[in-house]
């Protein structure tokens, strides 16, 4: 089984879109995963997602697609 991803298009920065090739339509998921820039400080400013039970951020969106790509 692949792991899936969360990602929340409105705090995270990033859409389902942009893992295209990398992570499978089924295994992207949307929505809100709990983790926001308000109430977590150190994401602001950077993309991040769920990746199964741990975050994972970078400062762009093309190295947290890398970064995405090694854990999954």
């Amino acid at each position: 089984m692949a792991t899936e991803i969360r990602i929340c298009k409105k705090c995270s920065g990033i859409k389902a879109s942009d893992f295209k090739g990398v992570v499978k339509k089924k295994d992207r998921k949307v929505g809100c995963f709990g983790v926001c820039a308000k109430k977590h400080p150190e994401l602001k400013g950077s993309c991040y997602v769920k990746v199964g039970k741990s975050i994972v951020s970078a400062p762009s969106k093309k190295e947290l697609v890398c970064a995405v790509a090694q854990a999954c």
